[in-house]
């Protein structure tokens, strides 16, 4: 989503600016823009579109201060109007996160602004404290803030009244400060943003730090000033290097085998037996677990769904996979002692889920991240520890290597929990020895790569399909859903097989396409067969998924996938579903990594 970088220091600022906001395009976003002060005034270039279309070489090459943005609209339309970074008088800055009662302070405070964006009117407030109220910047910008309701990371310069100052200031939106040598400060809303030191200082919610004269304070919202604690943050860097693939999401794909092995890497030894060091339950936690709760949103929600039927028959004992748009809202009664709250979201910044993270600590529960970013909110804020991905920085908008992460992730917490808990080894190594080979089947799903995109040319002319599954594929057909409908703009809803005749199956005709997930268990295939039959009776168009065809020659076309086993057919199967979206999607002519409407962290509410 929204991407902020600033620079405090001697260098030239646009440089450091502008190559930060190209680390952070993969998140999505609709237009960028840089400003650089300068003897006192701001020299600024913003447009629709990409980074590539910012002109940095019309801006002050020696200049030392500077803040750029790149914006996924919320507030107002795509225009250049609305891109940042805004100014409102004397203060320009860049904002992440939504202030909700904008309307209300532009009305008090009178503001006639350019934009549609609750941003302008924020700077807009912040001048008027400056101006009206004689503040300085960094007092002014607590003050506005205070009036706020929502979220926000903000960077703020107002040259004319304090030339050399900029601040930053965060609440539920991250802020991260790259302390480099010789006085030189960059500041992001990610740390993959920050390039030339590891360094770095985390704001918390409720801090604001000032740059001036080539120091950094960091104040609470009270003015009292707190002490700096640098950490060293190791993070990978994006590339553009597509290593002959024709896009990110085709080229993340084929990197799940060898992202897979990162994630068990040390994780599970050569017997089948679980060593993982990152969850911090006790021993007696543990043992008195009697639910478990995995919360996260779109891709990172149907990981969770993927692996609730495996923890449950693993460990005998109930999984709640929720939303994390709506767990925070609810006020079901928790027993908080004897359970854990699991939150999943690759970017670790995911907003829904940091609200959600909070309200389960509020509630006393036991909390733990499975996370893709390092250094990312979630990771920092979690109570009990958690598991990285090291799935490497995904840049196309659709998860894919992060999903597949995730369920291994969660499989291997499982196996990790049953250990502790004394449960039969026999299965506890058996699903160990099965996810260690999950590189070798999905690296044999992929050699199917053209037999599926012939398949998914053929299929590109429906505008809507069902994925059916059923029993734990039903979850599989959530996530492949969710992949064909983000890239293809095809309308796919996914349904478990025995409920399409229960309204759903009104849809069906000769122009309607169902995608069913073919079990390799004895009854639930002759079950599926049978739902099939029920579509074909209405002359619906059936693609199979599976380790074998509908029987009776049902099937119109067929995706042959690997038999595993119940333990990990589904991320194969999820492999074939991945190959079969995106085949779509390109002969559609889609953008494939960047669909429309969409963001790859998603920092607003």
């Amino acid at each position: 989503m929204c991407g902020i970088v600033g620079y405090a220091g001697t260098k030239g600022a646009k440089d450091v600016i502008y190559s930060g906001l190209k680390q952070l395009e993969y998140r999505g976003y609709d237009s960028a823009g840089v400003l650089v002060v300068e003897d006192g005034k701001i020299h600024i270039d913003k447009e629709v579109g990409t980074v590539n279309k910012v002109d940095i070489t019309s801006l002050p090459g020696t200049s030392g201060l500077g803040i750029g943005h790149t914006r996924w609209a919320t507030h107002g339309g795509v225009t250049k109007d609305n891109a940042h970074p805004h100014t409102y008088g004397n203060v320009s800055l860049v904002h992440n996160g939504i202030i909700e009662n904008y309307e209300d302070l532009k009305n008090r405070y009178e503001l006639t602004t350019v934009s549609e964006t609750d941003s302008e009117v924020l700077a807009g407030v912040i001048d008027y404290k400056m101006t009206t109220d004689n503040y300085s910047l960094r007092e002014a910008t607590v003050r506005a803030l205070s009036e706020c309701q929502g979220t926000y990371g903000v960077l703020a310069v107002a040259p004319a009244k304090e030339p050399g100052t900029l601040v930053a200031a965060r609440s539920g939106s991250p802020i991260v400060i790259g302390v480099g040598a010789d006085k030189e400060y960059i500041i992001a809303s990610d740390p993959s943003a920050i390039l030339t030191t590891n360094k770095m200082v985390f704001l918390s919610d409720g801090e604001i730090a000032e740059f001036k004269n080539g120091t950094m304070q960091v104040y609470d919202f009270a003015s009292k000033p707190k002490d700096i604690t640098e950490e060293t943050v190791e993070t990978e860097k994006s590339s553009d290097d597509l290593k002959g693939f024709d896009t990110y999401m085709h080229k993340e794909i084929f990197e799940q085998p060898d992202t897979l092995k990162e994630t068990m890497r040390g994780r599970i030894l050569s017997e089948g037996k679980f060593n993982l060091g990152g969850p911090n339950l006790t021993n007696e936690q543990i043992k008195s677990l009697k639910s478990i709760f995995i919360i996260g949103c779109g891709t990172a929600f149907y990981a969770g769904q993927s692996v609730k039927y495996a923890l449950e028959e693993l460990l005998d004992i109930p999984v709640v996979v929720e939303y994390a748009s709506e767990f925070r809202y609810r006020h079901a009664a928790l027993e908080a002692d004897n359970s854990v709250a699991i939150f999943m979201s690759q970017s670790g910044e995911t907003a829904d889920t940091l609200a959600a993270e909070s309200e389960a600590r509020r509630r006393g529960m036991p909390t733990m991240g499975i996370v893709n970013s390092v250094g990312s909110t979630l990771a920092r804020s979690v109570s009990h520890g958690g598991i990285y991905l090291h799935a490497g920085i995904e840049k196309s908008v659709a998860s894919t290597k992060a999903y597949s992460s995730m369920v291994v992730a969660l499989l291997m917490f499982g196996g990790f929990l049953a250990e502790k808990r004394g449960l039969p080894l026999s299965d506890v190594r058996q699903l160990g020895t099965d996810l260690l080979d999950t590189p070798r089947e999905i690296a044999s799903m992929l050699e199917s790569f053209e037999d599926i995109m012939t398949v998914a040319s053929e299929v590109s002319g429906f505008s809507n399909c069902f994925v059916l599954g059923r029993d734990t594929l039903y979850p599989v057909a959530l996530e492949g859903a969710l992949k064909i409908t983000e890239v293809s703009y095809m309308h796919a809803q996914a349904l478990p097989t025995g409920e399409m005749k229960h309204g759903p199956i009104a849809l069906i005709d000769e122009n309607h396409l169902s995608i069913v997930l073919m079990p390799e268990d004895k009854l639930m295939y002759e079950k599926t067969c049978s739902g099939i039959q029920e579509i074909r009776a209405r002359n619906g168009k059936v693609l199979t998924v599976g380790s074998r065809p509908a029987k009776g020659g049902l099937s119109d076309w067929h995706i042959p996938t690997p038999m595993t086993g119940k333990n990990i057919s589904g991320l194969v199967i999820n492999c074939a579903l991945q190959q079969l979206a995106y085949g779509i999607a390109n002969s559609l002519g889609r953008n494939i990594d960047r669909p429309r409407n969409l963001a790859k962290s998603v920092t607003v509410e």
